[in-house]
């Protein structure tokens, strides 16, 4: 019974006519206008090119680019040694994925540990230096002259008026990669190989 009370009430629903009234409305209407961005894009773009701003933004991010690449930010924490110290770097890695070469020959099974300095000959010596102090300059033209095998790399100063004055090539320890690696924490720095280790030597300039 009540199952055809309810479906009496639906049936009855269902055929009044649908219908909608406009009931007005309330209170001020605005249109809505908001400028097309790209169009504001666009009119900023023109007002910086001719009032030359966008010529002077220009100049200016050039010249912070070229500022940089000869002299980038120089490695933070590293002082002056005042005693020598030296101390050993052992290369030394465990693979973590195995590697195979072109035939699929294990060179490195994951997990093993690997000495670079037994599968590569080494002997070249690294050279860490300020290239803003005058005494670690004078003390890198001694250690380099009549040397083959070396690298020159700064952790502070000027490539290009560096490389000059040595009249070699210069490098930097972008980001201290090199410098956290190593793990000295004073200049000048000498890095030479030690059987399979790198001697990394503190140098106190008196």
């Amino acid at each position: 019974m009540k199952r055809q009370l309810v479906a009496l009430v639906i049936c009855a629903l269902a055929s009044l006519p649908a219908s909608a009234k406009d009931l007005g409305s309330i209170g001020h209407l605005f249109q809505i206008a908001e400028p097309d961005l790209l169009t504001f894009i666009a009119q900023r773009l023109k007002s910086m090119q001719d009032s030359g701003e966008m010529a002077r933004i220009q100049r200016e991010a050039e010249a912070r680019v070229k500022a940089h690449a000869v002299r980038p930010f120089p490695v933070a924490g590293l002082t002056p040694a005042i005693k020598d110290r030296a101390f050993l770097y052992d290369p030394t890695f465990t693979v973590r994925e195995t590697v195979r070469d072109m035939r699929g020959n294990v060179i490195a099974r994951a997990g093993d540990k690997v000495n670079p300095l037994d599968k590569v000959p080494y002997s070249e010596t690294l050279y860490f230096i300020d290239g803003d102090t005058p005494s670690q300059m004078a003390w890198i033209k001694t250690q380099v002259k009549g040397l083959q095998n070396f690298k020159v790399i700064l952790v502070r100063g000027n490539i290009h008026d560096c490389s000059v004055a040595l009249d070699e090539p210069v490098y930097f320890d972008q980001y201290g990669t090199l410098t956290t690696k190593f793990g000295f924490e004073h200049t000048p720095v000498r890095i030479t190989r030690a059987d399979r280790a790198l001697r990394v030597e503190e140098v106190a300039l008196r």
